[in-house]
């Protein structure tokens, strides 16, 4: 039934995204990836087991979205963005159907101000400055540093966001996910804060965040996290490094996550994706080396084949290979 009713928003939205072009901007966009997948896990003092099936979101996060803009006279611009995660393996959605993306705003020379679910300020941090993006598979930081908490690393509803607009490659973005929950048990609510700095071939960022909880839902715990990304565009070669820490009041542990990646062309087409990182929380450490080659057949569609191997403390090992197309439209 839910899923009827999300093809039926679906479409509906798409009608009124062709309608309203003669008013405004408005663009239907995504990217839908999908691949062949072999997983070897082997878990502490337990045997080894192997899954292959087709997976989703291998390389890069698949998803559709509605996006526009329209003129308000005197450099003000009304904008809007909808996007929703979409399993390509299965064509599911999330019972959320809008979870990666959902706010209207207004841009002018003031910046673009927010209202709505938005993807994190750590989350976009994360995706910018590691080789594999948004990988699900085989992006170190989302395996590693995302497991520290889908609230710091995923989408934060009810939420104020504003972003700077560029001062010389200088930037700064603050988001604050309200508290809407008048019951005594919850103590909820998340703040974050960026710079970002853009420079020809430099980049460089650095993200704050206080995070209870960025839904309605009571919790228990309070995290304190900062993140710092760095990139270089050597040209031959394109260099990422991270390194961010996530503090627990409940668990009182602190978690420490760093990665180092790089992207290499090797035809014009085609480029090797390489990246090694580590979670260290207290005395328990995982690291997990990535590797992939991703190749161009056009403007939207490429191939691409690649790897993983994650291991914690000679405790536990889990193997990753897959080969999958991805097309953005």
């Amino acid at each position: 039934m839910f899923a009827k009713k999300n093809l039926i928003a679906v479409a509906a939205l798409a009608t009124l995204a062709v309608s309203a072009q003669a008013q405004s901007s408005v663009t239907l966009y995504g990217n839908l990836d999908v691949g062949v997948q072999y997983t070897k896990v082997k878990p502490e003092g337990g045997n080894s087991s192997t899954v292959t099936g087709v997976e989703s979101s291998i390389l890069t996060e698949s998803f559709f979205g509605l996006k526009g803009q329209e003129d308000l006279g005197n450099g003000l611009k009304a904008i809007f963005k909808l996007e929703a995660p979409i399993a390509v393996d299965t064509g599911a959605t999330d019972d959320q159907l809008f979870s990666k993306n959902a706010y209207i705003g207004l841009a002018g020379d003031f910046g673009t101000v927010k209202l709505g679910n938005q993807e994190s300020l750590f989350k976009t941090a994360q995706i910018a400055y590691n080789a594999f993006g948004s990988s699900t598979q085989l992006s170190t930081v989302t395996n590693l540093g995302g497991s520290l908490g889908t609230d710091l690393f995923g989408s934060w509803n009810n939420t104020i966001g504003y972003e700077s607009n560029n001062f010389g490659g200088l930037t700064f973005a603050a988001q604050h996910s309200a508290r809407e929950n008048s019951s005594g048990a919850y103590n909820g609510g998340a703040t974050a804060a960026s710079v970002n700095y853009s420079a020809g071939a430099l980049g460089l960022s650095a993200v704050y965040g206080d995070v209870r909880s960025t839904t309605n839902a009571a919790v228990t715990d309070r995290q304190r996290a900062w993140l710092l990304g760095a990139s270089y565009d050597f040209s031959v070669v394109k260099a990422f490094a991270q390194y961010g820490q996530v503090k627990s009041e409940a668990a009182d542990e602190t978690a420490k996550t760093w990665q180092l990646g790089a992207i290499v062309p090797v035809t014009e087409a085609g480029s090797v994706h390489a990246a090694f990182g580590q979670v260290k929380v207290d005395g328990d450490k995982a690291k997990q080396f990535s590797l992939a080659y991703h190749h161009a057949l056009s403007k939207r569609t490429s191939a691409y084949a690649g790897g993983a191997y994650v291991k914690a403390d000679d405790a536990f090992k889990a193997t990753v290979l897959a080969v999958g197309v991805r097309h953005a439209f």
